[in-house]
């Protein structure tokens, strides 16, 4: 099964997916144009009018706490799959920006509050929870803009007995915030739940490859969960060996506060953290960078300072690659929320966590 690109009409609309072979074609007769989205996704964009007809497609989506498994197919064959890996510390970095808030007003003028500000509006949900809602809601968003996806979609729907387990009662916040990704997916297509012991017994029926190793990036993770709802979907088992299979994760950079939280030398608490210091790139860009006549390609972690005017670059789990010279640093694409890395079945053996990321 070749690798199939998105393809997008005139309007923006999503049409059925193409072979490389005629994008290729259409690139150089000028009948389209080549662009990217905000999940690191080549697609071409049609130059002329050309039908909307489409075969039915579907998404499905393989519920986790810390990963998550996405795959877009129809009835013969998988477009994609995919892995996401969820927003962590975030309620750490919280109380951390609620201590040093209230150092600092202690510390400078001891105001207390004015008035009672904390208390939870309607609606409210826990700031680690909206994370990861949002991310997710962005891959998905992302791939029905690629994909015709209007027919129906799957997702493995996560129960939890609040009766039976004592702890279980700050999971409330995690049933919010998947009620909010279910209403979600339901304004694109009409939603269909699977159980995890239903998402297992399709994926034993059609023998398809399941690893125990939950942080292992490979489809066999979480992605092919997302197949075998696939195959509940459709009552087949579409090709999808050969699928492009795609890693998403959010990068995590330091914003800024007021100064650190420690002195520095000279009893001096400098600036702290931040995207941009008024030059042109910003953390979270995705650059290439030449060093020694090899050229990288990663996210930007690390701006010139005082110190050292070299910029940092990082690998898609976050990991530093090295240090280079502005001047050899080249930017694609302005910080879009998200790193991605895309592999093919190849590569599947050495793309795993930790490894640096291919150019």
């Amino acid at each position: 099964m070749p690798i199939r690109i998105p393809v997008v009409s005139m309007d923006g609309a999503p049409l059925m997916p193409s072979t490389p072979a005629k994008v290729r074609k259409l690139l150089r007769g000028g009948a389209a144009k080549g662009n990217y989205n905000k999940l690191g996704m080549f697609y071409i964009q049609m130059s002329t009018p050309v039908g909307t007809v489409t075969q039915p497609l579907k998404m499905t989506v393989d519920y986790g706490a810390k990963y998550d498994g996405y795959a877009v197919g129809g009835k013969k064959e998988v477009c994609m799959k995919g892995m996401a890996k969820m927003p962590e510390r975030v309620a750490k970095k919280m109380d951390e920006r609620r201590r040093l808030r209230r150092v600092r007003r202690y510390r400078l003028w001891r105001r207390k509050k004015r008035f009672d500000n904390r208390k939870r509006q309607e609606g409210w949900i826990a700031p680690s929870q909206n994370a990861k809602v949002e991310f997710r809601n962005k891959i998905v968003t992302e791939l029905a803009r690629m994909y015709p996806i209007t027919i129906e979609n799957g997702v493995e729907d996560i129960a939890f007995d609040h009766y039976t387990q004592r702890w279980g009662k700050h999971f409330s916040t995690a049933e919010i915030g998947k009620t909010r990704f279910y209403r979600m997916m339901e304004q694109l297509a009409p939603l269909v739940k699977f159980k995890g012991w239903q998402t297992a017994r399709l994926r034993k029926q059609y023998a398809i490859a399941k690893t125990s190793k939950k942080n292992a990036v490979t489809p066999e993770s979480h992605a092919n969960d997302a197949v075998a709802m696939l195959c509940g979907l459709f009552g087949s088992l579409p090709a999808h060996k050969d699928a492009v299979f795609w890693y998403w994760q959010r990068p995590e950079l330091a914003r800024r506060p007021l100064h650190r939280q420690h002195h520095q030398k000279g009893h001096i608490r400098p600036r702290f953290g931040g995207t941009t210091n008024g030059g042109y790139l910003r953390k979270g860009d995705y650059v290439e960078a030449e060093k020694a006549g090899k050229k990288y390609r990663g996210w930007v972690c690390g701006l010139p300072t005082q110190k050292t005017k070299l910029i940092g670059v990082m690998d898609v789990f976050g990991t530093r690659i090295g240090q280079f010279a502005i001047s050899k640093v080249r930017i694609l694409c302005r910080n879009t929320g998200i790193m991605w890395m895309m592999s093919t079945a190849n590569s599947f053996p050495t793309f795993r966590k930790g490894t640096p990321s291919p150019n």
